[in-house]
């Protein structure tokens, strides 16, 4: 049973909508007439190299990022002048750096419940997240695994429609990275969606409904894991990862990689 409980009639918009977003740093372009659209009722996996521009995409999304060109929206809300309401109903998974180090893991949920007028239940979170048996640990003392765990359980406490989430499982053991990947699919209701970045092909054919490919600044491939390979593939053998390594190439790109 999911600890999200909306009630409302299924959304009419899609979660997402990007259309035609260009982002520059000077003179770099980053991200060049980019279209991207979520839906409720699905994960939708970000697939792309090192560098390439994901953070900087899901950055421009929540309206932490600015842009120079295109558009976005937000279950139908301009994120340029409705960010605040936006922000109401989107779950983001907040950056390590972000947290307080001496805090405990109860307290930091406690902390985040009160940025919410009406949150989850943070000890319900817990429960889920396999986090209540260690929740008097100081966040400076936890594992990779934990800090993932209570990242994950941040994005979820206000109770969002969208859920936002960069790489959450790189680094982690099996054990923690299936127990996530339980977790989103029990988040993933016909009324909410979830969009995550990854670097694991797994990840990305196991859980998310449907996936798009970012490199040379575009979404170069987007649809089912599956639908993806038919398309893109050299051999009937071929995998979602044989697949990326054909569109984004396989040569290393020095620090980068």
């Amino acid at each position: 049973m999911s600890i999200v409980s909306k009630e409302e009639i299924l959304p009419s918009e899609p979660s997402l909508i990007v259309d035609n977003l260009t982002k520059k740093y000077a003179d770099n372009i980053v991200l060049d007439q980019l279209s991207l659209t979520v839906n409720p009722g699905e994960i939708h996996g970000i697939l792309g190299r090192n560098g390439i521009g994901k953070t900087t995409l899901i950055e421009c999304v929540v309206g932490l990022r600015p842009f120079n060109q295109g558009t976005i929206k937000v279950g139908g809300l301009d994120i340029l002048s409705n960010r605040d309401d936006i922000m109401k109903q989107v779950g983001i998974q907040p950056q390590e750096a972000n947290l307080f180090p001496r805090l405990s893991i109860e307290e930091t949920m406690q902390l985040f419940s009160s940025f919410y007028g009406d949150p989850l239940a943070y000890s319900e979170i817990m429960n889920v997240l396999d986090l209540e048996r260690i929740k008097n640990k100081r966040v400076k003392s936890l594992s990779t695994g934990q800090k993932q765990r209570l990242l994950v359980a941040l994005s979820l406490i206000g109770d969002p429609s969208f859920i936002i989430l960069d790489e959450p499982t790189t680094g982690i053991d099996p054990q923690v990275k299936q127990l996530i990947w339980k977790v989103l699919q029990k988040e993933k209701t016909d009324h909410n969606a979830i969009l995550l970045s990854t670097h694991n092909m797994e990840e990305a054919e196991k859980i998310c409904d449907r996936v798009s490919i970012l490199h040379n600044k575009k979404i170069v491939a987007s649809g089912m894991p599956k639908e993806i390979i038919m398309n893109n593939r050299k051999t009937m053998n071929d995998t979602l990862e044989d697949v990326f390594l054909h569109l984004t190439g396989s040569s290393l790109r020095g620090e980068i990689d």
